[in-house]
Protein backbone atom coordinates (compact mmCIF):
# COMPACT_ATOMS: atom_id res chain seq x y z
CA UNK A 1 0.00 0.00 0.00
CA UNK A 2 1.36 3.48 -0.52
CA UNK A 3 1.80 5.79 2.06
CA UNK A 4 -1.11 8.09 0.32
CA UNK A 5 -3.33 5.18 0.11
CA UNK A 6 -2.40 4.27 3.96
CA UNK A 7 -2.92 7.80 4.86
CA UNK A 8 -6.67 7.47 4.25
CA UNK A 9 -6.74 4.71 5.75
CA UNK A 10 -5.80 5.88 8.59
CA UNK A 11 -7.88 9.31 8.43
CA UNK A 12 -11.06 7.34 7.77
CA UNK A 13 -12.63 6.70 11.31
CA UNK A 14 -13.88 3.56 11.39
CA UNK A 15 -17.33 2.65 12.30
CA UNK A 16 -16.25 1.72 16.24
CA UNK A 17 -17.79 -1.78 17.53
CA UNK A 18 -20.14 -1.86 20.28
CA UNK A 19 -20.66 1.90 19.93
CA UNK A 20 -17.42 1.98 21.93
CA UNK A 21 -15.46 5.25 21.45
CA UNK A 22 -13.78 5.40 18.17
CA UNK A 23 -9.84 5.54 18.46
CA UNK A 24 -8.29 8.86 17.17
CA UNK A 25 -5.36 9.63 14.42
CA UNK A 26 -2.82 8.76 17.31
CA UNK A 27 -4.57 5.64 18.50
CA UNK A 28 -4.67 4.62 14.79
CA UNK A 29 -1.34 4.54 14.13
CA UNK A 30 0.08 3.49 17.59
CA UNK A 31 -2.67 0.43 17.95
CA UNK A 32 -0.83 -1.79 15.27
CA UNK A 33 2.95 -1.28 16.55
CA UNK A 34 1.93 -1.30 20.47
CA UNK A 35 -0.29 -4.42 20.30
CA UNK A 36 2.77 -6.56 18.36
CA UNK A 37 5.12 -4.88 21.09
CA UNK A 38 2.87 -6.32 24.07
CA UNK A 39 1.51 -9.63 22.36
CA UNK A 40 4.96 -11.49 22.51
CA UNK A 41 5.11 -10.52 26.34
CA UNK A 42 1.57 -11.33 26.51
CA UNK A 43 1.96 -14.66 25.01
CA UNK A 44 4.74 -15.70 27.75
CA UNK A 45 3.04 -14.30 30.50
CA UNK A 46 -0.11 -16.63 29.54
CA UNK A 47 2.36 -19.71 28.73
CA UNK A 48 3.80 -18.82 32.19
CA UNK A 49 0.77 -18.81 33.59
CA UNK A 50 -0.26 -22.12 32.04
CA UNK A 51 2.71 -24.01 34.24
CA UNK A 52 3.52 -22.13 37.59
CA UNK A 53 1.05 -20.55 40.05
CA UNK A 54 0.72 -16.49 40.24
CA UNK A 55 -0.15 -14.27 42.61
CA UNK A 56 -2.07 -10.99 41.92
CA UNK A 57 -3.68 -7.86 43.86
CA UNK A 58 -6.63 -5.67 43.12
CA UNK A 59 -7.16 -3.46 45.95
CA UNK A 60 -7.40 -5.34 49.01
CA UNK A 61 -7.70 -8.58 47.33
CA UNK A 62 -4.46 -10.70 47.25
CA UNK A 63 -5.07 -14.10 44.61
CA UNK A 64 -3.51 -17.20 43.93
CA UNK A 65 -4.24 -18.02 40.51
CA UNK A 66 -3.33 -21.85 40.02
CA UNK A 67 -2.01 -23.46 36.66
CA UNK A 68 -4.75 -23.92 34.36
CA UNK A 69 -7.23 -21.26 35.26
CA UNK A 70 -7.57 -17.84 33.40
CA UNK A 71 -4.73 -15.43 34.93
CA UNK A 72 -6.70 -11.70 35.34
CA UNK A 73 -3.36 -10.01 35.71
CA UNK A 74 -1.75 -9.59 31.93
CA UNK A 75 -4.96 -8.79 30.13
CA UNK A 76 -6.23 -6.35 32.57
CA UNK A 77 -10.12 -7.25 30.87
CA UNK A 78 -10.97 -8.55 34.91
CA UNK A 79 -9.64 -5.76 36.72
CA UNK A 80 -11.51 -3.26 34.09
CA UNK A 81 -14.99 -4.71 35.20
CA UNK A 82 -14.27 -4.75 38.62
CA UNK A 83 -13.59 -1.32 38.72
CA UNK A 84 -16.62 -0.45 36.52
CA UNK A 85 -18.74 -2.57 38.26
CA UNK A 86 -17.96 -0.57 41.35
CA UNK A 87 -17.75 2.87 40.36
CA UNK A 88 -20.24 5.49 39.99
CA UNK A 89 -21.15 5.04 36.99
CA UNK A 90 -21.88 1.22 37.28
CA UNK A 91 -24.76 -1.06 37.76
CA UNK A 92 -24.46 -0.92 41.82
CA UNK A 93 -24.95 -0.47 45.27
CA UNK A 94 -24.09 -4.00 45.71
CA UNK A 95 -25.19 -4.77 49.20
CA UNK A 96 -27.90 -7.41 49.53
CA UNK A 97 -27.85 -8.04 46.12
CA UNK A 98 -27.39 -11.56 45.19
CA UNK A 99 -25.04 -12.38 42.27
CA UNK A 100 -24.15 -15.44 39.96
CA UNK A 101 -20.40 -14.82 39.05
CA UNK A 102 -20.60 -17.07 35.90
CA UNK A 103 -17.06 -18.46 34.59
CA UNK A 104 -15.37 -17.15 37.47
CA UNK A 105 -12.18 -18.49 37.20
CA UNK A 106 -9.96 -17.24 40.19
CA UNK A 107 -12.93 -15.96 41.86
CA UNK A 108 -11.63 -12.04 41.39
CA UNK A 109 -14.89 -10.34 40.21
CA UNK A 110 -17.29 -12.23 42.76
CA UNK A 111 -15.23 -11.67 45.60
CA UNK A 112 -14.96 -7.78 44.76
CA UNK A 113 -18.55 -8.08 44.63
CA UNK A 114 -18.61 -9.67 47.69
CA UNK A 115 -16.58 -7.25 49.68
CA UNK A 116 -19.10 -4.47 48.73
CA UNK A 117 -21.46 -6.15 50.26
CA UNK A 118 -22.97 -8.55 47.50
CA UNK A 119 -24.19 -12.16 48.09
CA UNK A 120 -22.56 -14.40 45.60
CA UNK A 121 -22.26 -17.56 44.22
CA UNK A 122 -19.55 -18.13 41.85
CA UNK A 123 -19.42 -21.26 38.97
CA UNK A 124 -17.44 -22.50 36.68
CA UNK A 125 -16.73 -25.39 34.31
CA UNK A 126 -13.36 -26.21 35.30
CA UNK A 127 -13.06 -27.90 38.65
CA UNK A 128 -9.44 -26.50 39.20
CA UNK A 129 -11.30 -22.61 38.72
CA UNK A 130 -14.03 -24.14 41.23
CA UNK A 131 -10.79 -25.15 43.81
CA UNK A 132 -9.34 -22.05 43.15
CA UNK A 133 -11.92 -19.87 43.67
CA UNK A 134 -13.16 -21.48 46.95
CA UNK A 135 -9.03 -21.21 48.24
CA UNK A 136 -9.30 -17.06 47.33
CA UNK A 137 -12.32 -16.97 49.39
CA UNK A 138 -10.90 -18.48 52.43
CA UNK A 139 -7.49 -16.74 52.05
CA UNK A 140 -9.47 -13.35 51.75
CA UNK A 141 -12.00 -13.94 54.64
CA UNK A 142 -15.01 -13.15 51.95
CA UNK A 143 -18.23 -15.16 51.76
CA UNK A 144 -18.28 -16.94 48.68
CA UNK A 145 -20.56 -20.34 47.63
CA UNK A 146 -18.53 -21.81 44.65
CA UNK A 147 -20.16 -24.55 42.61
CA UNK A 148 -18.68 -26.40 39.41
CA UNK A 149 -21.48 -25.55 36.72
CA UNK A 150 -21.69 -25.55 32.95
CA UNK A 151 -23.53 -21.97 32.46
CA UNK A 152 -27.14 -22.02 34.34
CA UNK A 153 -27.48 -25.93 34.60
CA UNK A 154 -28.24 -26.65 38.01
CA UNK A 155 -28.58 -23.06 38.95
CA UNK A 156 -31.29 -21.77 41.33
CA UNK A 157 -32.01 -18.22 38.72
CA UNK A 158 -35.45 -17.81 41.26
CA UNK A 159 -32.99 -16.74 43.94
CA UNK A 160 -30.79 -13.90 41.97
CA UNK A 161 -31.29 -10.28 40.71
CA UNK A 162 -27.75 -10.00 38.70
CA UNK A 163 -25.08 -12.24 36.26
CA UNK A 164 -21.76 -11.22 35.62
CA UNK A 165 -20.41 -12.96 32.90
CA UNK A 166 -16.91 -12.76 31.08
CA UNK A 167 -17.55 -15.33 28.37
CA UNK A 168 -14.60 -16.72 25.74
CA UNK A 169 -15.52 -14.81 22.94
CA UNK A 170 -12.69 -15.45 20.28
CA UNK A 171 -14.32 -17.83 17.38
CA UNK A 172 -11.84 -20.90 17.12
CA UNK A 173 -12.47 -24.54 18.92
CA UNK A 174 -10.76 -24.69 22.14
CA UNK A 175 -8.47 -27.89 22.62
CA UNK A 176 -8.32 -28.13 26.44
CA UNK A 177 -10.30 -27.01 29.52
CA UNK A 178 -8.05 -23.90 30.06
CA UNK A 179 -8.72 -22.58 26.38
CA UNK A 180 -12.34 -22.80 26.75
CA UNK A 181 -11.70 -19.62 29.17
CA UNK A 182 -10.60 -18.06 25.90
CA UNK A 183 -12.56 -19.81 22.44
CA UNK A 184 -16.18 -19.39 22.09
CA UNK A 185 -15.91 -22.21 19.59
CA UNK A 186 -15.64 -21.92 15.87
CA UNK A 187 -19.19 -21.36 15.21
CA UNK A 188 -20.48 -19.47 18.45
CA UNK A 189 -21.56 -22.76 20.05
CA UNK A 190 -20.59 -20.87 23.53
CA UNK A 191 -23.02 -18.39 22.67
CA UNK A 192 -25.59 -20.65 21.00
CA UNK A 193 -25.50 -22.64 24.67
CA UNK A 194 -25.92 -19.33 26.83
CA UNK A 195 -28.40 -17.34 25.13
CA UNK A 196 -31.18 -19.13 25.15
CA UNK A 197 -30.36 -20.04 29.02
CA UNK A 198 -30.68 -16.36 29.24
CA UNK A 199 -33.13 -15.36 27.27
CA UNK A 200 -35.62 -18.29 29.44
CA UNK A 201 -34.67 -15.63 32.64
CA UNK A 202 -37.32 -12.63 33.53
CA UNK A 203 -34.92 -9.99 32.46
CA UNK A 204 -36.83 -6.92 33.57
CA UNK A 205 -35.80 -8.40 37.05
CA UNK A 206 -32.71 -10.08 36.96
CA UNK A 207 -29.60 -7.61 35.54
CA UNK A 208 -27.38 -9.78 33.03
CA UNK A 209 -24.05 -7.74 32.40
CA UNK A 210 -21.20 -9.37 30.34
CA UNK A 211 -17.72 -7.61 29.16
CA UNK A 212 -16.34 -8.36 25.73
CA UNK A 213 -13.37 -6.77 23.57
CA UNK A 214 -13.54 -4.39 20.55
CA UNK A 215 -11.40 -7.16 18.62
CA UNK A 216 -14.22 -10.07 19.01
CA UNK A 217 -16.50 -10.82 16.00
CA UNK A 218 -19.43 -7.78 17.10
CA UNK A 219 -21.47 -9.15 14.22
CA UNK A 220 -21.16 -12.69 15.23
CA UNK A 221 -22.29 -12.35 18.50
CA UNK A 222 -25.36 -9.94 17.79
CA UNK A 223 -27.05 -12.28 15.21
CA UNK A 224 -26.61 -15.40 18.01
CA UNK A 225 -28.31 -13.25 20.61
CA UNK A 226 -30.70 -11.96 17.94
CA UNK A 227 -31.64 -15.45 17.18
CA UNK A 228 -32.90 -16.07 20.64
CA UNK A 229 -34.55 -12.76 21.29
CA UNK A 230 -31.73 -10.44 22.98
CA UNK A 231 -30.01 -7.80 22.16
CA UNK A 232 -26.90 -5.98 23.57
CA UNK A 233 -26.85 -2.90 24.76
CA UNK A 234 -23.50 -0.77 25.98
CA UNK A 235 -23.54 0.53 29.85
CA UNK A 236 -19.69 1.36 30.20
CA UNK A 237 -16.13 0.85 28.64
CA UNK A 238 -12.56 0.50 29.43
CA UNK A 239 -9.43 0.73 27.44
CA UNK A 240 -6.28 -1.05 28.08
CA UNK A 241 -3.12 -1.89 25.54
CA UNK A 242 -5.15 0.89 23.02
CA UNK A 243 -7.83 -2.13 23.46
CA UNK A 244 -11.70 -1.15 24.44
CA UNK A 245 -13.32 -3.58 26.16
CA UNK A 246 -17.07 -3.06 26.42
CA UNK A 247 -19.82 -3.91 29.46
CA UNK A 248 -22.65 -5.17 27.96
CA UNK A 249 -26.00 -5.34 29.31
CA UNK A 250 -28.00 -8.35 27.84
CA UNK A 251 -31.92 -6.93 27.18
CA UNK A 252 -34.51 -8.12 25.14
CA UNK A 253 -34.55 -7.71 21.47
CA UNK A 254 -36.24 -4.17 21.08
CA UNK A 255 -39.11 -5.72 19.34
CA UNK A 256 -40.25 -7.65 22.13
CA UNK A 257 -38.56 -5.20 25.08
CA UNK A 258 -41.26 -3.40 26.99
CA UNK A 259 -39.19 -1.90 30.01
CA UNK A 260 -36.06 -2.93 30.69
Amino acid sequence: MSSAGLMTRLLRRPEARWGLPRHGLLGRLLRGPVRRAVSPWLQRRLERAGREVQHWRLGRLRLRIDPGVFPPGPTLSSAMFVRWLLSRDGPGPWPGRRVLDMGCGSGVIGLALAQAGAEVMASDINPGAVANAAANALANGLPLTVVLADMLEGIQTSALDCLVITPPYYPRTPSSMAERAWFCGQGFEYFHALFPQLAALDLTRIEVLMIVSEDCDEAGIRRVASAYGLDLQLRGAGQAWLEWNAFLRVVPSSAEASDV
